[in-house]
């Protein structure tokens, strides 16, 4: 009988700590956390803690219970489980729906379109207008060895660039994530998508898969119109054959730092591994991101005989065989006195 008084204190200490724990439940599944009654969106940082975050919404006046919730956290096992970036809430969610939500790491995505065309340098100026990321950073790692090599492209030997592999896509990234993981994600998708094809069908043009990458980088830089895609392959393909220069003038652009849109005939005479009007044969790297019709016109030239072709300032391009021919069309599309576009391909 004397062990009684205890076994009642433990019992007593037992209830209470399950009814407190089922309170908190209870308030976990049926409270109200978010004091905003419209669309919030909140951050959680990188390294934070539950106790630091819930704190800090405390303070903006997004939590109404700060402890509640960190308890819940500490009962469910989340407290170290919660995940950065930005997520949206509509103020109503109860104090599990928002630990849901921040493990599961459902945040706010925010969608970042990489157009064909696209340089690596374009996409570091756009990731940094949308405050996804430091562009500096992320043109420093697209061109880094050690990191390059850790991505394991299938290719015959070391590249200099990720230039060229930054599928052309609109990507859902959420602040947070690091150029690193940026840029395996956009490689990731351009071996998806395009890595097998370039294997299986550079053999068609006598070219590798990488130098076939480097051709469509140029055909996507030189028209903007899918029905001429072939025809400018066509074009490349016989100047390569024919071992006469590219003379691209996307190809100059590219190996002029800093240009400033305007080019020049000091531009066009300057040595340049990318200037091919005076290197014959392809550039060293991609000038930029092709997309999948650039990809199959570089292996699938259209069956012409074409070797020049000249803008005619509404975006197509006329195509000519023979020099004589090219030089006509220049004068009719380019040197007449109100024309002020330069030609290309010639």
């Amino acid at each position: 009988m004397t062990e009684r008084p205890g076994f009642i204190a433990v019992f007593g200490a037992v209830a209470a700590l399950c009814v407190a724990m089922g309170a908190v439940f209870l308030y976990g599944e049926f409270g109200a956390s978010v004091s905003a009654v419209s669309p919030v969106t909140i951050e959680v940082k990188r390294g934070e803690s539950m106790t630091s975050l819930a704190q800090r919404l405390h303070r903006e006046g997004v939590l109404q219970n700060p402890g509640f919730l960190r308890v819940l956290a500490i009962l469910r096992g989340d407290t170290g489980r919660i995940k950065a970036g930005e997520y949206v809430l509509t103020g109503g969610e109860s104090p599990s729906e928002l630990l849901d939500f921040l493990v599961s790491g459902k945040a706010k995505f925010i969608s970042l379109t990489v157009p064909e065309g696209f340089s690596v340098k374009d996409v570091a100026r756009r990731i940094e207008r949308i405050e996804l990321g430091n562009g500096e950073r992320l043109i420093a790692l697209a061109r880094d060895p050690e990191f390059i090599a850790s991505l394991h492209l299938p290719f015959e030997l070391k590249i200099p660039t990720l230039e060229g592999m930054l599928f052309p896509e609109t990507y859902y990234i959420h602040r947070g994530v690091d150029s690193a993981r940026l840029l395996t994600v956009m490689v990731k998708e351009y071996k998806r998508r395009a890595q097998a094809f370039l294997e299986q069908n550079a053999h068609r043009v006598n070219l590798s898969p990488y130098q076939v990458l480097i051709l469509a980088s140029i055909i996507e830089k030189e028209t903007g119109l899918d029905s001429e895609r072939n025809r400018i392959s066509a074009v490349f393909h016989n100047r390569l054959k024919a071992r006469m220069l590219l003379g691209s003038d996307p190809t100059v652009i590219y190996g002029i730092e800093n240009f400033d849109g305007n080019l020049t005939r000091s531009h066009l005479r300057t040595a340049s591994p990318y200037n091919t009007y005076k290197k014959r044969g392809l550039p060293p790297t991609p000038i930029a991101n092709p997309g999948w019709a650039s990809l199959k016109a570089a292996v699938m030239p259209a069956r012409v005989d074409y070797l020049y072709f000249v803008g005619k300032g509404d975006g197509s391009h006329y195509f000519s065989s023979d020099l004589k021919t090219h030089n006509r069309a220049v004068w009719k599309y380019q040197k007449r006195p109100h024309r002020k576009r330069r030609t290309s391909g010639g």
